[in-house]
């Protein structure tokens, strides 16, 4: 039965875009992150100032949850549900599609669309796609034939378009070396973003903040994220000072098993509808294998990793380059996280960072949202 409605579906959608695709193609602007779950990321920043910068030009978001986000259509913006027939049709007959990662593979664009990839993560940390060890041959190369309909692939760093974009999903079109439009946001930081980033989470004024991100594993447990939030604080206050608040933020895959706590200086942020704005209102990061790290590191801010799964990743999922090349301190327990805080040294950090960036061939411009923005307008106008 579950494979006749699968079936049904599918013979659905594919008549849907045969029929779309006897429609011309519409001066407008398709936008989607993380498969409909989110408003954030770098298709946020291209949309905001799309819209500041030609509003006359039509965009339509799609959510798998469209009653969220009708603030949207308060600006002119249409708002369609995920993998409707509506979102099939504005996909299939508007001339530019914006996304951050893997696009539904029933999608099959035509010629005359600019496809624009953005991704959802800089610098080069764990493998992807082709590369990926956790995923068999036919979910590799189903993911390049996905990505090889792309018309135009943003690029964080040198070592980004080399290992993902030109080695993990062999990709051959073209690669825009502008970094990602959501850490413009980092590099010309805007102080009310931090006030209301505090102010949605109730965290005093002059509290430091550290934020918990760990990455997700196949397991989808909690098992590894084992830190002792209370000797981290004690840790925080001994090596930098002040008063800390800690915000907790799981992968959304994990959203359902975040961490309840009844402790004053935790707060839970994973529902926080916008990761750069955590990001940037903090002062201290701790995290595993997320790339997340590439963006924080932007800033220059202390960065922590916390694995205790290192070996284990590696025989999951590895990596680009190896772990103990990067210059964030790891530790792989709580005794070893309280010693690499205590040890920070931020002059030696600060010259490792660079370095690192160096390294990767960082292109990290903040103005890659107003380089898609003139790219998508110059494209709607040829």
């Amino acid at each position: 039965m579950k494979q006749r409605i699968k079936y049904a579906i599918e013979h659905g959608v594919q008549n849907a875009l045969q029929l779309f695709r006897l429609l011309p193609l519409k001066p407008r602007v398709n936008f989607i992150a993380f498969s409909g779950r989110q408003y954030s990321d770098s298709p946020r920043r291209i949309s905001e100032l799309l819209h500041r910068e030609h509003p006359e030009i039509q965009q339509v978001w799609a959510f798998n949850d469209p009653e969220k986000f009708r603030f949207l259509e308060e600006k002119g913006i249409k708002v369609v549900k995920y993998k409707s027939f509506e979102y099939l049709y504005y996909v299939m007959t508007s001339k530019v599609y914006v996304d951050n990662a893997e696009f539904w593979s029933a999608l099959k664009f035509r010629p005359g669309q600019m496809v624009l990839e953005t991704w959802h993560g800089g610098g080069a940390y764990k493998r992807v796609g082709g590369h990926r060890i956790d995923v068999n041959e036919r979910e590799q190369q189903h993911a390049v034939e996905k990505m090889n309909k792309i018309t135009l692939f943003l690029s964080s760093s040198k070592a980004f378009t080399k290992y993902v974009i030109r080695d993990a999903y062999r990709y051959r079109g073209e690669v825009l070396e502008c970094g990602l439009p959501r850490n413009d946001d980092l590099l010309h930081p805007d102080p009310a973003v931090a006030a209301r980033v505090r102010k949605t989470l109730d965290i005093p004024e002059n509290a430091k903040i550290l934020i918990y991100a760990p990455t997700f594993r196949n397991s989808h447990t909690l098992d590894l994220y084992d830190v002792d939030f209370q000797a981290l604080k004690k840790s925080l206050e001994q090596r930098f000072g002040g008063e800390w608040v800690i915000l907790l933020r799981m992968h959304y895959y994990l959203a359902d098993k975040a961490m309840a706590s009844n402790a004053p200086f935790l707060r839970n942020a994973t529902d926080y509808p916008d990761m750069q704005e955590l990001l940037l209102a903090s002062d201290v990061l701790l995290t595993d294998y997320s790339s997340c790290m590439w963006d924080f590191s932007l800033m220059h801010k202390p960065c922590f990793l916390y694995a205790r799964d290192i070996d284990e990743y590696r025989g999951e999922r590895d990596f680009y380059t190896p772990i103990d090349s990067w210059p964030f301190p790891l530790a792989s327990d709580n005794g070893g996280l309280a010693r690499v805080i205590a040890e920070f040294d931020e002059s030696a950090y600060r010259a490792g960072v660079d370095r690192h960036h160096a390294e990767l061939g960082s292109t990290e411009s903040g103005t890659a949202a107003k380089q898609c923005v003139d790219r998508i307008a110059a494209f709607l106008r040829g």
